[in-house]
């Protein structure tokens, strides 16, 4: 679609509070654009460029790179990146909608923005993406990539072919890439960034479209996906995933191979606070010892991979809401302070081959709360939302598929 249609649209109103915080935002990141915009368009078109290089230079390398020169690099593919997304010319609500559909949240194109400079998620979907690009190149000429809510920046994917371009690693005849995303701001930045980028020969389509109905008029080889957040909550991977999963050859692959949901038991304050306030940065490679001895593990949730979702069921429920049904676990037994203990819900993110995004790497790994689940315990005044069980108990965990994706433990 052109731009010209989505620049006319109703007004924002710039009395709502949350709308006025993204404009002051959004006119802060115009205003630097503009100063910017005193280099020339092939000045800057060479600056963006560099930068996604530079950035999968480090996340590819074999030798370990300090965190402090990977989160430059990737600030800096960043700050270039807004360049092209302010260059796309998208209206005030075109750049701040976000909506819940009937699969999850619809980020906004100006929310999605800051993915490409979340370090360790990129560096585990990359390096994974490289080696089953890899893989699969060694018995076949090309593969074609799907790759669906993908954001304005496609950010797992982009970098790459930048640096495989640059390298002359893999030719556009080897690499063929669908993007699809349903907002139409997404669209018109991925537009633009791929015409800055000079990746138009590796670029098939960009589709605006619904990812948890689209189908693709080619046999997949790799499907890319990344809509998550913390605790499998809010966004629509697994309605994504059930979806186009059928559309893959019969040996393509899913990336992430394996998501992998797990619960524990934990004390808030050890787990969320004591635990980090002698490192600088959140990360796997830090998570305390003591901390994890003090966790009680309940196991795995849900397992999310390309035979899962082939023999995945659904129930569906009053007003059509759909559940998947999750894992069963019983409740320990024997744990003295499980009273004082919350959920916390957390996802390990197998991408390929061993590339990882951990607990702790990335804000959609990061351990999640559950305020409204109480082992041998009771809230002073039970809610609806409140899920009471004690030691021992059996509970069946279901996804809620329909609007906010979620858990839901049901006593057996």
């Amino acid at each position: 679609m052109e731009k010209a249609q989505f620049q006319n649209k109703t007004s924002v109103g710039y009395a709502d509070p949350r709308v006025d915080e993204l404009l002051k935002h959004s006119i802060r990141t115009q205003l630097e654009s503009l100063l910017k915009s005193k280099i020339t368009t092939e000045q800057r078109i060479q600056l963006l460029q560099k930068s996604f290089v530079d950035a999968m230079s480090l996340v590819l390398s074999d030798t370990k790179v300090a965190h402090q020169q990977l989160v430059k690099a990737f600030e800096s593919m960043y700050d270039q990146a807004v360049q092209s997304l302010a260059m796309a010319e998208l209206s005030q609500d075109v750049l701040t909608r976000q909506y819940v559909s009937e699969t999850g949240l619809i980020m906004s194109p100006h929310n999605c923005k800051h993915t490409i400079k979340d370090v360790y998620r990129i560096k585990g979907y990359a390096r994974g993406i490289d080696k089953a690009i890899a893989a699969k190149l060694k018995n076949k000429p090309s593969v074609t990539i799907l790759y669906p809510a993908c954001g304005p920046f496609a950010p797992l994917l982009l970098p790459l072919l930048s640096y495989y371009k640059h390298e002359k690693r893999y030719s556009s005849e080897q690499i063929k890439v669908i993007l699809v995303d349903v907002q139409p701001g997404a669209i018109l930045s991925l537009q633009q960034l791929v015409q800055d980028l000079q990746l138009e020969d590796y670029v098939l389509q960009i589709e605006e479209a619904d990812a948890t109905k689209y189908v693709p008029n080619l046999e997949i080889d790799l499907l890319i996906l990344e809509a998550m957040q913390h605790g499998f909550t809010k966004e629509g991977q697994l309605s994504i995933a059930k979806h186009l999963v059928q559309f893959l050859n019969i040996d393509g692959w899913m990336i992430p191979q394996n998501v992998s949901v797990r619960g524990m038991m934990v004390i808030g304050e050890t787990e969320f606070n004591q635990q980090w306030k002698d490192v600088k940065y959140s990360h796997s490679i830090h998570v305390d010892r003591a901390a994890q001895q003090d966790r009680v593990e309940l196991g795995e949730i849900l397992s999310i991979n390309k035979s899962s979702l082939l023999d995945m069921g659904e129930v569906e429920l009053a007003d059509g809401i759909k559940v998947i049904p999750a894992n069963q676990i019983v409740l320990p037994t024997g744990i003295a302070d499980m009273d004082q203990r919350i959920l916390a819900i957390y996802a390990h993110i197998e991408t390929f081959s061993q590339e990882v995004v951990g607990q702790y790497d990335s804000g959609i790994t990061n351990p999640r709360p559950d305020m409204t689940f109480y082992v041998d315990a009771k809230p002073r005044e039970v809610e609806h939302t409140h899920f009471v069980a004690s030691s021992g108990d059996a509970v069946q965990f279901y996804y809620q598929l329909s609007g906010l994706t979620g858990f839901v433990p049901v006593k057996i």
